[in-house]
């Protein structure tokens, strides 16, 4: 059997020149803060906080394994 070459696709081939989830993870904490920025006047305390320690839970809680367990 000949294996069959296909010609890599648009996203292949920008994954190949950057790291697009690195790219596209930033920009998504960066768009996070813009709007957080932008809407910070209007929140009361308890959202504050919550945006606050929600992306801390998040972060702690994707890296549990490696933080808590040997």
């Amino acid at each position: 059997m000949t294996a069959v070459q296909t010609k890599p696709g648009f996203l292949e081939r920008l994954t190949n020149t950057v790291y697009l989830d690195y790219v596209l993870k930033v920009f998504g904490i960066i768009l996070f803060g813009l709007a957080l920025m932008r809407g910070w006047h209007e929140l009361g305390l308890v959202n504050k906080t919550l945006l606050v320690c929600g992306p801390i839970a998040w972060y702690v809680g994707a890296r549990f394994t490696k933080i808590y367990r040997p």
